[in-house]
């Protein structure tokens, strides 16, 4: 009798443990977790455009090679890539999380375009163009930079 009774609490301690492992899983998100997901997509996206700043002002001083400079550049968008797929399965949830996402779709698009536009020049080895790409990837980082130190 002793070990049915054991047996039974060892099963609804698993049960309970269960239950609020799959509450977890799917409790709706609140502003904390929108504002995290947010930041983490700016972040990332920085990182990627910030790279191809990088490596777009290496290329124009010849310090890197062509095929190095697309290699790193399809990295970066594919983190950028990542990091758009990520923030766009997050729901806003009041007119705070709505104000982020006001913010941040119009970076990430831009983020897309600069990078998009970068990775053109570089693959044509055009100078000119890759000059103009990559000074045009400086206000997107800025307002990456801004939007990551107001919500982090």
């Amino acid at each position: 009798m002793r070990t049915r009774s054991w047996a039974a609490m060892g099963m609804a301690s698993v049960a309970v443990a269960w239950a609020g492992a799959g509450y977890l899983a799917i409790r709706p998100a609140d502003f904390h977790d929108y504002r995290k997901a947010a930041v983490q997509s700016a972040q990332s996206a920085y990182q990627a455009v910030k790279t191809a700043e990088l490596v777009g002002e290496s290329r124009l001083r010849d310090r890197v090679a062509g095929p190095y400079t697309a290699s790193v550049l399809d990295d970066a968008r594919e983190a950028l890539v990542g990091a758009a797929k990520q923030y766009a399965t997050e729901v806003p949830v009041d007119g705070r999380t709505e104000t982020m996402r006001e913010e941040l779709g119009p970076l990430l698009l831009a983020a897309n375009a600069g990078l998009g536009r970068v990775q053109t020049a570089a693959r044509d080895d055009d100078a000119m163009e890759l000059s103009a790409a990559v000074a045009a990837l400086k206000p997107v980082t800025g307002g990456l930079s801004q939007f990551i130190q107001e919500h982090k």
